[in-house]
């Protein structure tokens, strides 16, 4: 998978950290030792130049999906009359293929290529042409021709190869400052323009069709509020910028053409205004009709060999340019990278014939290792289960590594590569593992919700069954267009269908954003969050049971014991479900999950205390991670009974853990004093021993508590691996 790595031009470089295993390093290490032939000699322009077009980008016919070499799209290219290339516009190989292209037509057609730029609007061409035929400097040309922010990496050098063949550059699109002025006088103002402006508008505003205005709409439709909304089904739109944009760059190829008929224009535009032979194209056909037209969309792609065209014909020629680096967007540039997505799976053990699938993606903070291990004691071995882990590791307020699915400001690249993720996982594991593809569900709660709601919309690798619960975080889903039925063309759609439980007050938005995705063929269901505290639980869990085709869990009769577990962070309430989920199962209990302790004669308190004694009799504790294992702490609460405590010592010379394993052992401290954590630390770390999990001895430490007790021992942090649980609340049959 290929992530953007961000960086923020400072004062100094900036680094990221990569983790290698014990393991890893070794193997390095080996690798190392062994004689190897010494290395190519390259210059050091070789060693930081990007590779070549041919290993960077695969070309297909974008109609039959053949493979086309580059050398073989130039020659079909400069057959044609108009060439239009649909960029993204801030992607480096992008702009290194539409310079091949322009010096391969010139080769071609030596002396009668114009190059056309959306990135220059029609008032500026004096300026364009002046810098062009030398009669003043670069410096004088940029400040007063508008170019864009990325102009040095991605069009100066077409400009400077235009301006070193002697070839013709048409600045075609629209001009700013006219556009501002329509908006304030209206489309008129075209009739009444001076002489000398005339050149900067379209002779005539042509209309789009239905179908263009559509696909528009969708591109921005979670703007269109901020956009005055839809405007009316029979509003030509002639004022509309998009028409504007689209008339003048298309007039702009129809006038070069007809200034010299054996001209090849090559206009470079964003994608959108080329792609289905709409938009710009349209616009030049309607003024020019027999022209010969050829496209290319221009797609930035992670693996460019594997990426295929796939749905209704969008171009002539679909080039997938390998996304190494992005110029800058808000202060801001990037590269790609490799990421893996990292996945906790388990089997059901002892089954011959194939399982339902759960794919689960659990809320911000939670780690995949405790959402695995809650749906094990669910589900049991009637179904496989892969909890996926948050891409983005960050400290909780509890000191806990927890995870988040995506940042506001990355909300539409996060989500799309989560749901490139869940696609290649689902492949991996339908190929590898006896799963019943007709029954694979993916489902997440909370901010997982939200991304499962977008896996739903937007993914056609697999069939897709989708449950999202209470769904958080949610309103720039509106920024992803919606799948347009018309666009897929012959092509066999996934089989997906979305199942959404809302929180209560989320109903409304979620009956509007629904109704979107029921017209573009996504079935939908929506319900609202089961609110009894006393039967969400068990809700939440059947909703996942019947989406996998499982029988529901036990029904308790409303005569079963009620109680309560008072639960505030996300944690604790995790920590709480699953105690709440043996409780209803063995002795057989009501267990409301509530945030506030409920009133007298309501329910009976369920005690979350925590006793040495559930550790003697079986009950596991918690290891240190890393790969040589490492020591569990137990820091016992100010105030612990003596008797209590001595349970405590017993049970460390006993020491469950080193049984299990020789990388293991259980230390017991206390705040302070003798046997106080700091001092423990520190007769640890002499003894060598340097990864080191700490855990209160209570059900679950609220923040405040953990970051007292990481003061407490903050002279170690150098020079040891501290990790941290905040409670031994989770801990259970896993």
């Amino acid at each position: 998978m290929r992530r953007r790595l961000r960086v923020r031009i400072m004062g100094g470089p900036t680094m990221t950290r990569h983790t290698l295993s014990i393991v890893a390093l070794l193997a390095l290490g080996a690798c190392a030792s062994e004689r190897k032939p010494a290395p190519r000699e390259t210059s050091a322009t070789e060693r930081w130049s990007a590779p070549p077009l041919e290993r960077a980008v695969f070309v297909r016919d974008g109609k039959t999906g053949e493979a086309v070499a580059l050398d073989a799209l130039f020659d079909r290219l400069a057959r044609a009359d108009v060439v239009f290339l649909g960029e993204t516009h801030l992607d480096e190989t992008t702009h290194r293929l539409e310079l091949a292209t322009f010096q391969a037509l010139c080769a071609r057609r030596p002396g009668r290529v114009v190059l056309a730029l959306e990135m220059f609007e029609r008032d500026v061409q004096p300026t364009l042409d002046a810098y062009l035929a030398s009669k003043i400097d670069e410096a004088t040309f940029l400040a007063s021709a508008r170019p864009w922010s990325n102009y040095r990496t991605a069009y100066r050098p077409l400009i400077e190869y235009a301006k070193s063949v002697g070839a013709r550059v048409i600045a075609s699109n629209f001009p700013t400052p006219l556009r501002g002025r329509i908006a304030s006088e209206g489309l008129d103002l075209l009739a009444k323009l001076p002489p000398a402006e005339l050149p900067f508008a379209p002779a005539k505003i042509l209309p789009h069709r239905p179908e263009y205005w559509r696909r528009v709409d969708n591109a921005v439709r979670g703007h269109l509020g901020m956009m005055g909304g839809k405007p009316a089904d029979d509003d030509p739109r002639l004022d509309d910028t998009q028409c504007l944009w689209d008339n003048s760059m298309g007039e702009s190829c129809a006038l070069a053409l007809a200034r010299d008929r054996g001209t090849l224009v090559l206009h470079v535009n964003g994608g959108f205004h080329s792609e289905y032979w709409d938009g710009t194209v349209r616009q030049l056909l309607l003024r020019a009709p027999d022209t010969k037209v050829a496209t290319v969309a221009i797609d930035p792609s992670s693996n460019p060999a594997i990426d295929d065209v796939g749905g209704k014909p969008r171009a002539d020629f679909v080039a997938f340019a390998e996304s190494r680096a992005r110029d800058v967007d808000d202060g801001e540039y990037a590269v790609g990278v490799g990421r893996e997505l990292a996945y906790r799976l388990s089997m059901p053990k002892g089954v011959s014939s194939p399982v339902p699938l759960l794919v689960w993606f659990g809320d911000d903070g939670l780690a995949a290792k405790d959402e695995l291990a809650e749906w094990k004691e669910r589900l049991g071995d009637s179904a496989a289960i892969a909890v996926v882990a948050p891409p983005y590791r960050e400290t909780q307020e509890d000191l806990v590594e927890g995870g988040r699915w995506f940042w506001p400001d990355s909300f539409a690249e996060d989500v799309s590569v989560l749901r490139e993720g869940y696609e290649r996982l689902g492949g991996y594991l339908l190929r590898h593992q006896a799963i019943d593809p007709s029954r694979v569900v993916v489902a997440g709660e909370g901010t997982g919700a939200t991304v499962v709601a977008a896996i739903a919309l937007l993914s056609e690798q697999l069939d897709v069954r989708a449950l999202a619960l209470a769904p958080r975080r949610f309103a720039k889903l509106k920024d992803f267009s919606l799948p347009l039925p018309e666009l897929f063309g012959d092509a066999v759609r996934a089989k997906k269908s979305l199942a959404l439980f809302a929180r209560d007050g989320d109903e409304s938005w979620w009956e509007s954003e629904l109704a979107e995705y029921r017209g573009v063929g996504l079935p939908c269901d929506l319900a609202t969050i089961e609110v009894d505290p006393w039967l969400a639980d068990a809700a939440r869990e059947n909703a996942v049971r019947s989406a996998l085709g499982l029988e529901p869990t036990k029904t308790l009769a409303d005569s079963a014991p009620h109680r309560f577990v008072v639960a505030t962070g996300a944690r604790e309430k995790a920590f709480a479900r699953r105690l709440a989920l043996r409780q209803r199962r063995d002795p057989g209990e009501l267990v409301a999950v509530v945030s506030e302790r409920l009133s007298e004669g309501v329910a009976t308190e369920l005690s979350t205390a925590i006793h040495a004694t559930d550790f003697v009799t079986g009950r596991p504790l918690p290891r240190c991670p890393g790969p040589f294992g490492g020591t569990t702490v137990i820091v016992l609460p100010d105030g612990t009974d003596p008797i209590e405590a001595e349970v405590w010592r017993t049970l460390e010379k006993d020491d469950p853990l080193a049984k299990k394993s020789r990388f293991h052992r259980l230390r017991v401290a206390e705040l302070s004093g003798e046997h106080g954590v700091d001092a423990l630390l520190t007769e640890l770390q002499g003894q060598g021993r340097k990864n080191v999990l700490i855990v209160p001895a209570v059900f679950c430490a609220d923040g405040a508590t953990m970051r007292a007790l990481a003061e407490r021992v903050r002279a170690h942090d150098d020079a040891m691996t501290l990790q941290w649980q905040p409670g031994l609340g989770a801990v259970g049959s896993d």
